[in-house]
């Protein structure tokens, strides 16, 4: 018997999920990936130059977690000036993998920014100083709670320094950490930042390094979050040359990760890259070995992570009621 498709908009779903339970989910998949046990092709792009917009499409399936899904996400720069509309739309369809029936359909931007904190999360459990206390953000806007609330579950957060180009925004997160009992600090430069923490997460669109090599010092792990496309970077290619350089799929990363530029220009290939996050996550591969390392994880976002945060969200859904629900499309 066919079934109803819900319905999930943006207001259905806010704090739906705990931080504390995306995590483990995150890493579950991971784990599923590092075995080889996951079917995720590489991001497809659409490019729409002249309205300054760009469609990815991310497709993902975990036999073993029995969920499947895929993700549009467009990012159209001019959208807010000129249709009020946000920059970014993202769309996650779940599919039945028992039937091929489109189960949901849902707005991604909470699932988008719940996974990626809980990937930050995740590589700073496996690449961060055991005795890390000090967390650093450059980029205070809509992915910095995310990568906060993720962090502080995954290390002991005992003071937070952040620098946002809106300086509204950084005093914001320092004072939401400081609602947590944990002491903040709103930066004016980048500078200061990098130099005082322990594990760095940068979560701009610049498409040029703000980050500099001798800022960073050893020890030091950094999250880069930012970059998701070709021609975006944040931090100065040196730092990748000296460091211990985890990415979280090499295809996607050395086109449109933090790597990508170092990678276009012949400057870094993949005999750089120590490890992929999910071998770490299995256990082939282990992770930090000395603290005087300093390690960068390149994160460009992975289709598995919206497909079982997806279906947490509307596992919750379906028990709560959330949502709307309609006859099926195709009868």
């Amino acid at each position: 018997m066919a079934r109803k498709l819900r319905i999930l908009r943006a207001s259905d779903l806010n704090d739906t999920l705990d931080m504390r339970e995306v995590v483990p989910l995150i890493e579950q998949a991971f784990v599923e990936r590092g075995l080889g046990r996951t079917e995720m092709p590489p991001k497809s792009y659409l490019h729409f130059p002249s309205h300054d917009g760009v469609l990815l499409i991310m497709p993902g399936n975990l036999p073993q977690m029995d969920e499947a899904a895929v993700k549009l996400i467009n990012v159209h720069t001019r959208n807010p000036t000129d249709h009020g509309l946000p920059t970014l739309i993202s769309t996650i369809v779940l599919i039945s993998p028992d039937t091929g029936e489109p189960v949901c359909i849902m707005d991604g931007t909470y699932v988008t920014g719940m996974r990626t904190g809980a990937v930050s999360g995740v590589a700073t459990k496996l690449l961060a100083r055991s005795d890390s206390r000090v967390l650093g953000i450059v980029g205070a806007g809509f992915q910095g709670p995310f990568q906060f609330h993720a962090i502080r579950h995954c290390m002991q957060v005992e003071r937070l320094l952040v620098t946002d180009l809106v300086p509204e925004r950084a005093r914001q997160l320092a004072h939401m950490a400081e609602t947590f009992g944990i002491p903040a600090q709103a930066c004016e430069t980048i500078e200061e930042v990098v130099k005082g923490c322990d594990v760095l997460v940068t979560a701009t669109p610049s498409d040029r390094p703000i980050v500099r090599d001798e800022w960073v010092h050893e020890g030091m792990h950094i999250n880069c979050v930012g970059t998701y496309a070709r021609g975006k970077q944040e931090v100065d290619p040196a730092i990748l040359k000296r460091s211990i350089v985890v990415v979280d799929d090499w295809t996607q990363a050395s086109h449109a990760g933090e790597i990508n530029v170092p990678v276009s220009r012949g400057e870094f290939d993949r005999s750089g890259v120590y490890a992929e996050l999910p071998a770490i996550a299995a256990g082939l591969t282990p992770g930090r070995t000395d603290d005087r390392d300093i390690t960068v994880f390149d994160t460009t976002g992975l289709a598995i992570q919206d497909v079982v945060t997806a279906w947490k969200v509307f596992e919750v859904a379906e028990r709560e009621n959330l949502g709307s629900l309609i006859e099926p499309l195709y009868t």
